[in-house]
Parts: structure tokens; C-alpha cells; sequence
């Protein structure tokens, strides 16, 4: 056994090294919030909770392509309209559903959206998914990425069916001048 070897067997200086991390934050003042009552606002960079616009929505499938985890599924059909006198087929979608549960919320789904504004979207500050039954309350559908039922949103975001925007969660852009100025 070397010098060394036994210095810091006796000594114990990976003790003494831990133990002046553990004091350093000692005698900080302790950050207590009172949850369900005070919320703290997330990081301005943080993905909260999906947002989906089914009018924007091309049915291209690019977001379903571009997420690494196959989560998001979608169906669709084609129906023939009437354009100015002459029948085009039209894509129509029946089905966008995203498995939320498995979600790694990477945004790769966001970016690849052709679309602008893109049809879906990771929203800011809305974090609280929390279900008691997994398999049904976190596997969104259409409707219910555009109404947000079962989510509780941050104060002040709206869902996107009233009006939320990729880009800004209150809803405040899409509203009219007299609604803005409240």
C-alpha cells in the first residue's frame, strides 16, 4: 500500500469533500412553494402540453414520419369535391391520435409541420397531464388535443380550440383589438 493510499483511508477525504458540498447549501435560504395554490411558471423554453389545429392540417403525415417513437397515428380517406365545377379528390382526416404517455416531447412532430402556423404544436406552460388511468386519460385524439379536456392548463392559457397560436399560448394574438386591450 502506498503513502498515499493510506493518507486517504484514514483521513477520509471523499467524506470530508461531500460533506463541504452538504454544508455549503446549509445555510442557503430554502425555495418552499405551496403547490396546488402557487404555481411556478416553467422556463420559457419548456413543451408543455400538445396543441393540434385540424383546419391547418394537410394530412401529409410528415409529423407521424419525423417522430422517433411512433406515438402519433393518423387515418385518412379521399372524397371527391366540387371545385369551381370540376371534382378534385380532397384528403380527409379521420384520425390523429398521439399516445402521450410515451411522449419524449423532442418536438421533432413540430418542426417537421410544412404548414404555417404549423397544425401542431408544443405549447408552453401548460404541464399538469396527470391522470389516474394512463392508458385512457393520456392517449389523445383529435378532439381532445384541440379541447384540452382532462388537462388543466397554466392561468392564462387558453386551449387551442379558443384560440391559442404555436407561438402564443394566451391566445392573445388571435383575439379581437377590444379583447386585447383587456
Amino acid at each position: 500500500m502506498s503513502l498515499w493510499g493510506f493518507l486517504t483511508s484514514v483521513l477520509q477525504i471523499d467524506l470530508a469533500q461531500g460533506l463541504s458540498v452538504t454544508g455549503k447549501f446549509f445555510f442557503h435560504r430554502k425555495a418552499t412553494i405551496q403547490y396546488p395554490e402557487v404555481r411556478p411558471e416553467p422556463a420559457g423554453r419548456f413543451r408543455g402540453m400538445f396543441g393540434f389545429s385540424e383546419e391547418r392540417c394537410i394530412v401529409c403525415h410528415i409529423c407521424a414520419k419525423a417522430c422517433p417513437i411512433d406515438i402519433i397515428h393518423i387515418a385518412d380517406h379521399f372524397e371527391e369535391v366540387e371545385v369551381d365545377g370540376k371534382k378534385k379528390k380532397k384528403k380527409v382526416l379521420d384520425r390523429y391520435d398521439i399516445d402521450v404517455k410515451r411522449c419524449m416531447f423532442c418536438g421533432l412532430c413540430e418542426e417537421a409541420c410544412p404548414t404555417e402556423p404549423v397544425a401542431i404544436w408544443l405549447t408552453t406552460k401548460s404541464y399538469e397531464t396527470a391522470a389516474y388511468e394512463r392508458n385512457e386519460q393520456l392517449y389523445f385524439d383529435k378532439e381532445r388535443l384541440q379541447n384540452w379536456e382532462g388537462v388543466k392548463p397554466y392561468p392564462g392559457v387558453v386551449p387551442p380550440n379558443m384560440g391559442q397560436m404555436p407561438n402564443d399560448p394566451t391566445g392573445a394574438s388571435s383575439a379581437g383589438p377590444e379583447e386585447q386591450k383587456r
